[in-house]
């Protein structure tokens, strides 16, 4: 198996750190890191997982995740590399304990009980977070003391949205995986992402870990509180949420082949059961015009 970082190292020594993302899809692994993630999407539609959450993201969504937060953004139309599909996202990393010398002084005191008591991670979206834009932007170009007032600032806009944030809680409130199985995690979420739309069998999963098919199970849902079935479910509904949004598709029953389902009603029961509506009443909810 191919050996995969999933706990990714500290960047450098600065207070806080940009990565500009802007290529074919981000980094394809499930990991964490120890620094505060806060990630806008400028450009791009996908899957993020966080935690055990799948969930779907549109250009410029905010996302804030918490230190060690295991997580994994998966952009949409992944197999296309054209100019027009590749992906624009801005990742702040905030160190979180070379901030807490400036957290301890009175003018910060909202900003430290909010990022420092962060117990879940967050997604701002993009109706209200699209203000945050040229915030993000200015990071990439300014340097010293004007950088730091551009980071101030933004710290305090996201403080003032705190109501605006939507919690992503997966009812497991610390993720402690080893590094190890965090890795095995991580090969199965890559699979799974890359072979959603085939039959896939826990066998063959299960052969990725080098493990017997009872033995993944009981792993599988000791470390993310679901059976893989289940998760494999999640991510298929996810994508057929897309597709239906997108207009990617001449019919409902072309989205269920296109995302693995081989069987209409089956399609249409674990997509209600999931999303909590018929895939025809969320098309005509959610569709992109």
């Amino acid at each position: 198996m191919k050996a995969i970082q999933f706990t990714v190292p500290v960047y450098g020594e600065d207070l806080f750190a940009l990565l500009e993302d802007k290529k074919d899809n981000f980094y394809g692994y499930y990991h964490r890191h120890e620094e505060l993630q806060i990630t806008y999407i400028l450009k791009g539609r996908g899957t993020i997982m966080i935690g055990n959450v799948v969930q779907s993201f549109n250009q410029d969504d905010v996302f804030i995740l918490k230190p060690n937060e295991p997580h994994m953004f998966d952009k949409y139309g992944a197999e296309k590399v054209a100019e027009e599909d590749t992906i624009h996202a801005i990742h702040l990393f905030v160190n979180l304990d070379r901030m807490a010398k400036f957290f301890t002084l009175a003018e910060f005191a909202d900003l430290s009980t909010y990022f420092l008591e962060l117990d879940v991670s967050k997604r701002i979206e993009s109706s209200v977070a699209q203000s945050l834009r040229d915030n993000f932007l200015n990071l990439l170009h300014k340097v010293g003391i004007p950088k730091f007032t551009e980071f101030i600032t933004l710290l305090h806009t996201l403080l003032q949205y705190r109501n605006a944030a939507i919690s992503l809680y997966s009812g497991i409130r610390n993720l402690i995986y080893s590094d190890k199985d965090g890795e095995r995690i991580s090969s199965v979420f890559k699979y799974t992402l890359d072979n959603f739309d085939h039959d896939i069998s826990i066998g063959e999963v299960a052969s990725l870990v080098y493990m017997t098919p009872t033995s993944f199970c009981k792993f599988f849902k000791k470390h993310t509180m679901k059976t893989y079935i289940g998760f494999l479910n999640e991510v298929r509904i996810e994508k057929a949420c897309q597709l239906l949004m997108n207009k990617k598709t001449e019919s409902i029953s072309e989205t269920a082949f296109q995302v693995g389902f081989n069987n209409i009603v089956h399609f249409n029961r674990v997509f209600k059961r999931i999303m909590g509506l018929s895939p025809h009443n969320y098309m005509q909810l959610h569709t992109i015009v």
